[in-house]
């Protein structure tokens, strides 16, 4: 390009790569680990557009993976939806029910209104 005396910025050079179907596609980092679409029972999303207005109110429970050298560990972990605080984790190389039901114990444990009512959503099922 220089060349032909031709003056481009990095963008629109990379606008033209991509208009032309140039740049090399970019592969995906993460891997699809949940499945909808199958046969066991499926629950209504009771808190779909419910916004909490205290802490303690709604938690929000899921599992993730953590590739390592020797393998995936999983991690469980409570989330407060209000505060987006860490109320409870357990970190495990299985996906057994112990994984999430630690997690739930240690949230319960850690709680700072234990005699308010409290809703834990969560796609895992006990």
């Amino acid at each position: 390009m220089a060349n032909q005396n031709i003056s481009i910025g990095r963008d629109k050079f990379y606008d033209f790569l991509r208009l032309n179907n140039l740049l090399v596609p970019k592969r995906k980092n993460y891997v699809n680990t949940t499945n909808s679409k199958h046969f066991f029972r499926k629950y209504k999303n009771l808190v779909k557009d419910q916004v909490p207005t205290r802490p303690e109110q709604l938690w929000v429970s899921d599992i993730t993976y953590i590739k390592t050298e020797n393998g995936h560990n999983y991690l469980a972990i409570v989330t407060d939806a209000y505060s987006k605080q860490i109320m409870g984790y357990r970190l495990d190389c299985h996906m057994r029910t112990s994984l999430c039901s630690d997690a739930l114990a240690m949230a319960i444990k850690n709680r700072k209104y234990p005699n308010a009512k409290f809703i834990d959503h969560s796609d895992i099922e006990f």
